[in-house]
């Protein structure tokens, strides 16, 4: 069982902020991935940390974002960052 709450962003009777935030990240990462639905129970931090990765990993990135994803898992897997 989760210890924070794996928000559904399908839930008819999830809250607005939670919502629009959900959507905002899914569409900023072309996917909704977990952490966004766990981030979800605080929205404004989900919008911090959804423009935070937006800036660092997207933003006027001149890699192909299939590259910078490559990038990204490689350093995960270097430093046995496992998800």
């Amino acid at each position: 069982m989760a210890r924070i709450p794996i928000l559904d962003e399908n839930d008819p009777d999830l809250d607005p902020n939670a919502r629009a935030a959900l959507q905002a990240a899914g569409a900023a990462r072309g996917r909704m991935i977990n952490i966004h639905r766990a981030m979800a129970n605080r929205p404004e931090a989900l919008v911090v940390f959804s423009n935070f990765l937006t800036t660092v990993y997207r933003q006027d990135s001149t890699l192909q974002p299939h590259h910078g994803e490559l990038a990204y898992l490689t350093a995960t897997t270097v430093n046995n960052c496992f998800y």
